[in-house]
């Protein structure tokens, strides 16, 4: 199984970016992982066709970063949520149904465009705000637990 993950924003503040590159460390003993960072298209106007627009250019260039026959995976705040032993065991379904990557998307400060939310796996980290840096580093906790709970190591209690 491998995991690759596309961001929507660039420069992470220092502590942030250790704790994104300690995961991914961590990660790559169990499951090979990539960060894919997008741009953030430059908002101008508040309005919701400026919007519409944008989130069209930055699918349009997370589509091109998409690894061929990966499963993707978008994170979306009114997605069901899920305990992190059900994201494990989720996880191990799809490897064992055959999946070898499965993609997670992450939008910017107005999401994802609804082009790439029509998935039948969605995943949210409930209905609170987080700053979209930090959300790098809950996936990333949540993907190494899940392989610690898959692979029997003592990290999830």
């Amino acid at each position: 199984m491998k995991f690759c993950i596309i961001a929507v924003g660039r420069g992470a503040p220092k502590p942030i970016k250790a704790m994104v590159d300690d995961y991914i460390k961590r990660l790559q003993r169990m499951a090979p992982t990539t960060l894919i960072e997008i741009a953030e298209e430059r908002r101008t106007t508040a309005s919701s066709s400026n919007t519409e627009q944008l989130l069209k250019k930055e699918a349009y260039r997370i589509s091109d970063k998409i690894p061929p026959g990966a499963m993707l995976v978008p994170l979306e705040i009114t997605a069901p949520v899920v305990s992190s032993p059900d994201l494990a065991k989720k996880i191990s379904r799809h490897a064992d149904s055959g999946t070898g990557e499965i993609c997670f998307l992450i939008g910017g400060p107005d999401g994802l465009d609804p082009s790439l939310l029509n998935n039948p796996w969605k995943l949210s980290f409930g209905p609170m705000t987080f700053p979209h840096m930090l959300v790098r580093v809950m996936l990333l906790e949540q993907l190494y637990r899940a392989m610690t709970i898959l692979g029997r190591v003592p990290y999830h209690r």
